[in-house]
């Protein structure tokens, strides 16, 4: 093991740039402090990896935050290490740490750093457990192959674990087995609405806009009526859309006369609607209304009188196939 002069290396990434060796063969030092009392927790893990929280917070058996590191408490920022370091501190070492023994650590001394850093050798014998981070490629802990994918996800929904908290102060009591009152032990859930929006438009939309699922559009139909200005579309769109708010569809009506059908339509697939109407004079005059699905897998024109009874067919297909699929 050598004391090397590494100035003004902090990161670890400058550390491993400085001295020409890789990450991997570096381990950094990672500082919290416990919520009760401020005593400092340094886990020392590989370089290339992060540590994750929860898995930290069952190893120490309370919960911690990142540290604020002063100038009189011993621990020498950006240059941490194992050997030297202060009693007044619980050490960590993640196992990604094990069996490697030509460490880059820090020093405990400003602008200096160990290498072949050994840590039975150099510190002594330790307890290496896991706090670190799943990384993409990683080792299955169940099949032992490395098969980790890593995607990013959103919370829908919690729970909340409130205990007697509110029992107690509400005076909520039972009755046990043996007759003794109780306080209840109380939780709850709650599920995002907006979170579960926001997750649905990620798995379901396109270059233009979200492709709403028909059981939970805020529109079931989405009904367009281009040329606002021309009495016989704009008296046979008022119309069909009465008729299909009295079948119990769930329609938009968008009828701006100051809008042209490209912008018309472009504000229609960023609302999203499954399913589309479209009302023209040109159509009109061949008898005829375009029908049209949100995710261009539906394309049609049919005959004005029968609109109603197509459009229900499609969303009633649509349903059927949420339906299954929840099967």
């Amino acid at each position: 093991m050598a004391e090397v002069y590494t100035p003004n290396c902090k990161t670890i990434e400058e550390v491993a740039d400085f001295l020409k060796v890789p990450v991997v063969h570096t381990g950094k030092a990672v500082v919290y402090q416990k919520n009760a009392d401020d005593s400092y927790v340094v886990v020392f893990i590989r370089g290339d990896l992060d540590v994750n929280e929860a898995k930290l917070t069952k190893i120490v058996g309370e919960n911690v935050h990142p540290a604020v590191i002063t100038e009189d408490c011993g621990i020498v920022a950006g240059f941490i290490g194992p050997k030297g370091l202060t009693d007044n501190a619980m050490v960590i070492f993640d196992s990604s740490l094990k069996g490697i023994d030509n460490l880059v650590v820090g020093a405990n001394k400003t602008d200096y750093h160990y290498t072949g850093f050994n840590t039975e050798r150099d510190y002594g014998d330790v307890s290496y457990v896991d706090v670190a981070k799943i990384t993409e490629g990683g080792i299955c802990p169940c099949c032992g192959k490395k098969s980790i994918t890593v995607q990013r996800g959103i919370e829908v929904g919690n729970i909340f674990q409130l205990g007697t908290k509110y029992s107690k102060s509400m005076g909520l009591t039972y009755l046990d087995e043996n007759g003794e009152t109780k306080d209840a032990i109380m939780g709850c859930y709650g599920i995002g609405v907006g979170r579960m929006a926001a997750s649905v438009c990620e798995v379901k939309h396109d270059d233009y806009g979200p492709i709403w699922p028909i059981s939970i559009a805020p529109w079931e139909i989405h009904m367009c009526l281009l040329r606002a200005d021309d009495a016989e579309a704009k008296a046979f769109a008022d119309e069909l859309y009465d008729k299909m708010q009295n079948s119990g569809m769930e329609v938009l009506y968008d009828d701006r006369a100051d809008v042209r059908p490209g912008a018309m339509f472009a504000d229609a697939d960023l609302i999203g609607a499954p399913i589309r109407v479209i009302v023209g004079p040109k159509n009109l005059q061949e008898g005829l209304v375009e029908i049209v699905s949100r995710d261009k897998s539906i394309s049609m024109k049919v005959n004005k009188d029968e609109v109603i009874s197509k459009v229900m067919e499609i969303r009633a297909e649509m349903f059927a196939k949420i339906n299954e699929q929840v099967k």
